[in-house]
């Protein structure tokens, strides 16, 4: 072999090792700080039953909820600003009361700039929205790195006293008065009918914590 060549070659092939070594050990690190970052605003479940006006279950179903632009702009300006404060940028409004009204929707679309219901639901006990029923659950394991876990539900249930009418989706808002405060979360699923007399129940389990310290 030429003498002149083999240094060339040696580099064609240490080099890109070298390079492979970087990239990964870079896409770990950069892998660990998105989970870390992703456990800041903890993961949202909704359970939804529909029961006729004899309580017979007609529909459940389970998803889980999509936080939206506004929600994560709001929960930054809780942590960081003063909640009082009346935001004109990334959280309009005053945040001093808690996410704890559900809403229900007749539009299953979710686009995460959304900041309001899109076809709220119009039947008297569902137009409504509804301050939810809040457990608070507290887990730790004694001796070891896992920070506490913190588990909570949201629960409430909705009495349709008009007209048949079908739903698709429940937001989580921080008032009653929806045009004005901007939506946390919001989920959709498969459309059913409540009939007059029937009721949709909302469980909403949320979840944050449970990190490790490095």
């Amino acid at each position: 072999m030429n003498r002149l060549l083999l240094p060339l070659i040696l580099s064609a092939i240490v080099v890109p090792a070298i390079l492979t070594i970087y990239l990964y050990d870079s896409a770990q690190f950069s892998d660990s700080l998105s989970t870390q970052s992703d456990g800041i605003l903890g993961t949202g479940h909704f359970t939804i039953t529909v029961r006729d006006s004899m309580g017979v279950v007609q529909s459940f179903q389970q998803t889980d909820n999509a936080v939206l632009n506004s929600g994560e702009n709001c929960i930054a300006k809780m942590i960081f600003r003063d909640p009082d404060a009346s935001g004109t940028v990334v959280c309009v409004g005053a945040t001093n009361e808690g996410w704890n009204y559900l809403c229900l929707d007749e539009d299953p679309q979710i686009f995460t700039t959304d900041v309001d219901l899109r076809n709220p639901a119009d039947e008297a006990g569902l137009s409504v929205c509804r301050q939810a029923n809040i457990t608070w659950n507290q887990n730790s394991t004694a001796g070891s790195d896992a920070l506490s876990k913190v588990t909570l539900r949201l629960a409430t249930t909705f009495t349709n006293s008009g007209a048949s009418e079908t739903i698709a989706a429940v937001g989580v808002f921080n008032s009653s008065t929806v045009a004005t405060n901007s939506m946390l979360s919001k989920a959709n699923f498969t459309a059913t009918a409540v009939p007059n007399g029937g009721t949709l129940t909302v469980n909403y389990d949320y979840e944050v914590g449970g990190g490790t310290v490095p």
